[in-house]
């Protein structure tokens, strides 16, 4: 049986967040998958808490891949991209020293930000989270495919059909965009049963 954990702050683990729609799409993909799923995290999670919690949450679990998505929380309490990413990289490499486990990274979707001083600090913080990237870590990047799609869907001028309420909530047709778009990204374990 492969084990997959989820993890992370609003857009990813809280009440609108789409891993709930990943699980969904994974089981709709393989229906014989033998699979168990965890679900941590919520609306104000962050990389602070995961420093804290990595031993309960993923350690001695032995999960085959650990899908984190954090960082809205982070960015919007004032933490630097720095010290976001320093706090990511001691999550990452506690996970992969102490589990055989393959790590999937999440960017941040920067038009989930309004100003475009935290757009830069979202831009930032991906390029830090790209440089985490190894044998075992990935990052899926979905910003590109949300910048396409809000473009393409305006109402009129300065008004976009929204994918998110806010930066740690998800409207239905988000969790559905997201859920969708990460799980043709994400690199699964081999689930077939």
């Amino acid at each position: 049986m492969k084990k997959i954990i989820f993890w992370g702050d609003g857009i990813l683990s809280g009440p609108s967040g789409f891993a709930e729609l990943l699980v969904n799409h994974l089981f709709l993909h393989h229906p014989r998958a033998d699979v168990s799923t965890s679900l941590y995290g919520g609306e104000t999670e962050g990389w602070q808490d995961a420093v804290k919690n990595t031993p309960l949450h993923v350690i001695g679990k032995a999960p085959d891949l650990v899908v984190l998505g954090f960082g809205y929380s982070d960015l919007g309490a004032g933490r630097t991209p720095d010290e976001i990413a320093l706090a990511a990289q001691g999550v990452i490499t506690l996970m992969l020293g102490k589990t055989q486990s393959r790590v999937c990274l999440l960017a941040l979707i920067s038009s989930f930000f309004p100003e475009g001083e935290d757009r830069e600090r979202c831009h930032a913080l991906n390029r830090r989270m790209r440089e985490l990237i190894g044998p075992r870590v990935e990052l899926v990047d979905i910003d590109s495919r949300v910048e396409r799609f809000l473009a393409e869907h305006k109402q009129g001028v300065g008004e976009k059909r929204a994918l998110y309420l806010d930066r740690n909530r998800l409207t239905p047709l988000g969790r559905l965009f997201l859920a969708h778009h990460a799980f043709h990204l994400i690199e699964w374990p081999e689930v077939a049963g």
